[in-house]
């Protein structure tokens, strides 16, 4: 015997198409969130980046104000010096002179910094740059001018610090803008 299905109104529940609608928005609003989140994290690794080249800023002025030179440094985390003494050392000090006066400085993890001096005009003058390793843009600042520079890099581009060019022993010789910086 076959019987009749009947539709009883006070049964409650979702139709399909209900249903469908439902993840249709949530698949359209996961679509655009994804992508800003991506950008949100981006922003935040350059923040970082700056964050710590202010810091780094600051401490190479105190070092400065007690010692009437800056420091150089070495890359943070890795051994060995560029030019001069560690501006991060192993104990996390920015660091200038043959006895290694030191003030603090902390970096946040993935960011490399470094600081290079011109050393023919005795440390008068100083570039620091950073960048996140997972950041896009790279960070420059110069102790003979106010601002901070910034070069758009590809994400994951290996660190390029503004290096000085061996030319007179003058404030040009560390030129963010010749290195292609822009300022912020």
């Amino acid at each position: 015997m076959i019987t009749k299905l009947t539709y009883n109104k006070e049964e409650k529940g979702f139709t399909l198409i209900e249903l469908m609608i439902v993840v249709a928005i949530i698949g359209i609003l996961a679509a655009i969130a994804i992508p800003q989140f991506a950008s949100y994290r981006q922003r935040a690794f350059n923040s970082a980046a700056v964050s710590d080249l202010n810091t780094a800023r600051l401490a190479e002025e105190a070092v400065y104000a007690d010692y009437q030179q800056y420091g150089a440094s070495a890359v943070s985390g890795t051994a060995g010096v560029t030019a001069g003494v560690p501006l991060v050392s192993t104990n996390g000090d920015i660091a200038t002179g043959t006895a290694g006066e030191a003030a603090p400085v902390a970096i946040s993890k993935n960011v490399t910094l470094q600081a290079v001096v011109d050393a023919i005009a005795g440390a008068k003058y100083a570039t620091i740059t950073a960048q996140h390793a997972s950041g896009d843009k790279s960070y420059a600042a110069e102790t003979d001018q106010s601002g901070t520079y910034q070069l758009t890099v590809a994400v994951g581009t290996a660190f390029a610090p503004v290096a000085a060019t061996g030319g007179t022993g003058t404030a040009t010789d560390l030129d963010a803008e010749a290195a292609g910086y822009t300022a912020m």
